[in-house]
């Protein structure tokens, strides 16, 4: 039986990954568009750890803003209280939680998704053993590859990359953590960069929400595209989308790649051009696919996903083909919590 991952066995699953415990003090925010269901749904989650809890409302209005709501006595008082902040409104952004009460606090951000592979994706018992897996074989590595046997070739030394997991349990106060995710980011300095992205049938142009129709390849040299070999409309969506970037220096520019820790069952797609695929990749990014990003320290150009690459950190094989090896496949437990 596979069970939503906005049902309250599941919520009380990650809550439990995030710290709480029936001594933990737990406060909800709210805003008008979060629904009843998906409040209480939240709410069971928490009691069934035996915690206590308090929900406000932080919707703006034409009197107050989000950010004068939590500057409220009431919500100081438990924000300073709070063990855990779970934000399910629309209504907090870096700036608001830099200059609050929040910059102390572990935050936790759900958001409700018409996207459903995250009921087999469920809590990210799994995302956190992958990406304790990963950061482990990093620190180990000289170098990362990124190859596909389309003709991908792309070889990053350890020393040019600097990485970050996002596993939807908060670890650093003050930065909110969203649920459902899991991926790293490599940011990368690609001065030294040589090699080819061959974008193939089902591969995904991200921005543009576009799946690849026909083969394109990239050039790289010098961690820059020289050359985009192609002749039909895929091609000149590239070409496009990097002429169009204002930062005309840097649109051609490797920035960094991103690589997928969510499990979703092998057979959700129903094939390469299957339309629900431009939904997995960003935050959502499907486990064994991997993001490659274009653009400067502040913004994309552009962002393409392969679907069937390979990745190894020195001989070690992370993602076969576009998706896990062995050693990053979920175990029984994790099936088990999925429901599979």
């Amino acid at each position: 039986m596979i069970i939503s991952w906005i049902s309250p066995e599941t919520l009380s699953q990650q809550f439990e990954l995030c710290g709480v415990t029936e001594g933990s003090y737990v406060v909800l925010l709210t805003d008008n568009l979060v629904t009843d269901q998906f409040q209480s749904n939240n709410k069971e989650g928490l009691q069934k750890l035996g915690c206590r809890i308090d929900t406000f409302n932080i919707q703006w209005d034409q009197k107050e803003s989000t950010s004068i709501k939590l500057q409220s006595e009431d919500i100081r008082n438990a924000l300073t209280r709070a063990d855990l902040v779970i934000d399910l409104s629309s209504s907090l952004s870096d700036v608001i939680i830099e200059n609050s009460d929040l910059n102390e606090k572990h935050i936790l951000c759900i958001k409700p998704s018409e996207f459903e592979p995250y009921s087999h994706s469920m809590t990210s018992a799994g995302v956190l053993y992958r990406s304790n897996r990963i950061q482990t074989l990093f620190s180990n590595t000289d170098q990362i590859s990124i190859n596909s046997e389309t003709g991908t070739n792309l070889v990053f030394s350890k020393d040019t990359l600097k990485s970050n997991s996002y596993t939807g349990v908060p670890e650093q106060k003050g930065v909110m953590a969203s649920w459902p995710t899991g991926y790293t980011n490599f940011s990368a300095d690609t001065t030294g960069l040589e090699g080819e992205i061959v974008l193939m049938p089902g591969d995904i142009v991200n921005d543009a929400l576009h799946l690849v129709k026909s083969p394109v390849v990239l050039q790289i040299r010098g961690g820059n595209i020289v050359e985009i070999v192609g002749e039909s409309s895929d091609a000149n969506l590239l070409k496009a989308q990097l002429e169009s970037f204002s930062d005309r220096e840097h649109a051609y520019m490797m920035k960094g790649f991103s690589i997928g820790l969510l499990y979703f069952r092998t057979d959700y797609f129903s094939g390469p051009f299957d339309p629900r695929k431009v939904h997995a990749v960003d935050t959502a990014l499907r486990g064994g696919w991997i993001s490659l990003m274009f653009g400067n320290n502040v913004a994309k150009s552009l962002s393409v996903t392969l679907t069937s690459p390979n990745l190894l950190f020195d001989n070690v094989e992370v993602f076969l083909n576009g998706d896990f090896a062995a050693t990053m496949e979920p175990d029984i437990y994790e099936l088990a919590l999925m429901g599979l």
